[in-house]
């Protein structure tokens, strides 16, 4: 496995969400601190940016400047030295969550026809299970300038899916340092990989998506029985 080499200044650092009543939304358990930390600096200094959900909408040559160093492979393909949530094996429970449309509206959305189409479309009616991770904290490890990363962390007020909703509160963001370089305890680009997973924020654009190996190292996402990565 290509670790990669890291590139830049940075000491190794642990930070620790802990969390005001344990319970995280995440399909996957991968939480990348990199992707909570790029949300950060979005909010703060391009709040435009919040709105975009499609690759085409981005600046081509956008950067994210991150007080994190680089982990650069010998490809010269990169992502930021900073790992995927870590947590002991937790408990999970499902919760479901729904989406109906608003009969009172109906006037407002109907087609031609008189119709309002629940069955598909932006009016489309959900119901869909949500996985709840139970921990009372959430653990990360990078490289990089502790008291920039803290100053971010600071008014990020949760974690995970469905935050408005009360879920993946965050009580308090500590960062320390590490005893070691732990951030590597995140997938790494291998054409031989078994797995697809973005390797760099924004992880919902597919440019980002690379086959990966990952680590048998204790990642959240091996703490939920609904989505294991192989080692």
């Amino acid at each position: 496995m290509d670790l990669g080499t890291l590139v830049g200044d940075g000491a190794p650092l642990e930070i620790v969400a802990r969390l005001v009543d344990g319970r995280v939304a995440t399909y996957d358990g991968y939480l990348p601190i990199d992707s909570v930390l790029a949300w950060a600096w979005v909010a703060e200094h391009r709040p435009d940016l919040l709105e975009v959900t499609q690759p085409g909408q981005l600046e081509e040559d956008l950067e994210i400047p991150l007080p994190l160093t680089r982990r650069v492979y010998a490809d010269g393909d990169w992502c930021w030295a900073a790992s995927f949530a870590v947590a002991p094996r937790a408990q999970e429970r499902r919760q479901i969550w729904h989406r109906r449309f608003d009969a009172a509206a109906a006037e407002e959305y109907t087609d031609r026809r008189g119709q309002v189409n629940t069955s598909g479309g932006r009016l489309r009616d959900y119901r869909v299970p949500l996985p709840i991770l139970l921990v009372p904290e959430l653990r990360w490890y990078c490289v990089g300038d502790g008291e920039e990363i803290l100053c971010l962390l600071r008014p990020v007020a949760a974690v995970g899916k469905k935050r408005a909703q009360g879920l993946g509160r965050v009580r308090e963001w500590v960062v320390q340092p590490a005893p070691e370089d732990r951030s590597w305890w995140r997938p790494h680009p291998d054409p031989d990989g078994t797995d697809e997973v973005a390797i760099r924020p924004p992880y919902w654009d597919r440019r980002n998506v690379r086959r990966v190996v990952w680590p048998d190292v204790p990642l959240a996402a091996r703490a939920l029985p609904v989505a294991r990565p192989d080692a």
